[in-house]
């Protein structure tokens, strides 16, 4: 019988590998989010992170903009390899949006002031445009163009109705996403 080799004489060469995030001193990240892969993820500034939301860099990088707000359980990254250049720049998310629980996002972009509702999932290489919303439970599939100011509902990728310009959605979804912002932020801080 062999004996074990004291913690002294193991060797410690071998680390955890760290996943590369950039934050700023105003981004809130949940302790039970997991944020794991090889490539960067990115935090703009307040920018909230809640409960058991899992951002994925194996495959690509992560980019979210300023303000966004990434619900409890939300998946946000690429969970297969790519299958082409586009695909291969990972998932970018612009300012303001908010992700909803139990969604998938495995888009490329999603627009400016976006509403994806809860269980709904976005296919690889798919492009949300800006100040659209995806209602609850829609599947988008995988390389599909959804054009700014859409909503897009129902069973599945079809059924979609675009907005009429000029209604000022731009400004009162922005007061809605900052309400919301402050309110999660105060709830967490305390402040």
């Amino acid at each position: 019988m062999t004996a074990r080799p004291s913690l002294a004489n193991r060797s410690s060469t071998s680390k955890t590998p760290t996943t590369p995030l950039n934050t700023t001193p105003t981004t809130l990240i949940s302790a039970s989010a997991s944020c794991t892969g090889t490539h960067l993820i990115t935090l703009g500034s307040k920018t909230i992170v809640q409960l058991r939301a899992r951002l994925t860099s194996n495959y690509g990088s992560i980019g979210i903009g300023d303000g966004c707000i990434i619900s409890e359980r939300a998946s946000i990254g690429l969970l297969s390899p790519p299958q082409n250049e586009i695909e291969a720049n990972g998932v970018t998310l612009l300012p303001g949006v908010l992700i909803e629980s139990c969604t998938v996002i495995e888009g490329v972009s999603i627009g400016a002031y976006t509403i994806i509702e809860a269980g709904a999932k976005i296919g690889k290489g798919t492009v949300v445009g800006a100040n659209s919303k995806v209602c609850a439970g829609v599947h988008i599939g995988e390389g599909i163009v959804v054009e700014d100011n859409t909503v897009v509902y129902g069973s599945g990728w079809g059924e979609e109705r675009k907005e009429k310009k000029g209604l000022g959605l731009d400004r009162i979804r922005k007061t809605w996403v900052d309400l919301q912002e402050d309110t999660l932020r105060r709830m967490w801080t305390g402040k």
